[in-house]
């Protein structure tokens, strides 16, 4: 039986449990999802309800192929989307750009956004027939994809968090001004964060009238706002029944803005480690990181659960072994 590795075999976190597995001699091999089609492909059937993985370089996997049925877990890193090269000659434009007339400059972007509109169609069929073998529910995938698409709706997350009895912070979602507005006028700090993530929180520059930025912003996209919580980061890894705290203490508002951010081990209350584990569960992970921002008063807030987090960096500053308890989960049924 093999453990999948999901991201690409040249990411440093990839080749360390890589190296990991291979010390606990557990078989695996390489899916890099941008290198899906020429470097590994897939056949599917649906009857008999199983599938193989095809490789074409034995340094993606010690056997030319393998059996979704024969592949035990699955860690997922990284989705990596693919790339298209034309298939086509892009047009003589006949000596330098100014010199190009109108229908050829037309002609040319006619074809390129052909082009975009086929690369499109193609990436979504890729995706499709990967579905195939991510939705394979007798592969102990760590996370399964819904899991992870639940990271890409941070409410959704906040929204099971609370019901489980986890404090969140005072959040708008959305994109409607007159209530954007109305919750910064009512919250003394505000820090703005995207909807889905991608790009660090900052604070929001609050002024006597917002509602014409707001107006502005609200109209090219949907953002959250949540009431800035002072206190201090803490984060929690989830590995199972495991827990693994630590402090991160930075002087930026997002600490991965802050490259001298400083991390060491931390013990949080043992009711805020089963929330963690009960946050893990029902989002249907075996294993993430929990963002805390732990107030002044000492009330942790759930901020999001990563499903695919990294943590090297982590280890080697405090010592803690993520490692060990994340190759456990990949190599145990």
């Amino acid at each position: 039986m093999h453990v999948a590795l999901l991201g690409s075999e040249q990411d440093p976190q990839i080749k360390h449990v890589a190296m990991a597995l291979s010390q606990s001699a557990t078989p695996f091999y390489y899916a890099n999802t941008a290198h899906f089609g020429t470097e590994w492909t897939i056949s599917y059937d649906p009857d008999f309800d199983d599938g193989l993985i095809h490789f074409n370089s034995p340094s993606l996997c010690d056997q030319p192929r393998v059996t979704f049925s024969n592949t035990q877990a699955a860690y997922w890193h990284e989705y990596l989307p693919g790339t298209l090269k034309r298939t086509h000659a892009t047009p003589d434009t006949k000596g330098t750009a100014a010199q190009s007339t109108d229908t050829e400059r037309a002609d040319t972007s006619s074809k390129s956004t052909t082009f975009e509109r086929e690369f499109g169609w193609i990436e979504q069929e890729r995706a499709s027939t990967l579905l195939c073998w991510f939705s394979y529910t007798d592969i102990k995938w760590v996370n399964a994809i819904d899991a992870v698409r639940s990271h890409q709706c941070k409410p959704y997350q906040s929204r099971i968090a609370g019901k489980l009895g986890a404090h969140i912070p005072y959040t708008f979602v959305g994109n409607a001004p007159e209530v954007a507005s109305q919750f910064c006028n009512n919250m003394r700090e505000v820090i703005y964060k995207p909807v889905r993530g991608g790009r660090t929180a900052q604070f929001v520059n609050k002024q006597p009238n917002m509602r014409p930025l707001l107006n502005t912003l609200l109209s090219e996209r949907p953002v959250t706002f949540q009431k800035y919580i002072g206190g201090v980061n803490v984060r929690s890894y989830v590995l199972g029944q495991d827990v693994l705290s630590v402090q991160i203490d930075s002087d930026e508002l997002d600490y991965r803005n802050d490259d001298k951010a400083s991390v060491s081990i931390t013990i949080v209350p043992n009711e805020v480690q089963q929330l963690a584990i009960a946050i893990c569960q029902a989002l249907g992970m075996h294993w993430c990181a929990i963002d805390w921002r732990k107030s002044a008063k000492g009330k942790y807030f759930f901020l999001e659960a990563n499903p695919s987090p990294y943590f090297l960096k982590v280890e080697q500053d405090t010592g803690l072994d993520i490692t060990g308890r994340l190759v456990e989960l990949l190599s145990k049924t």
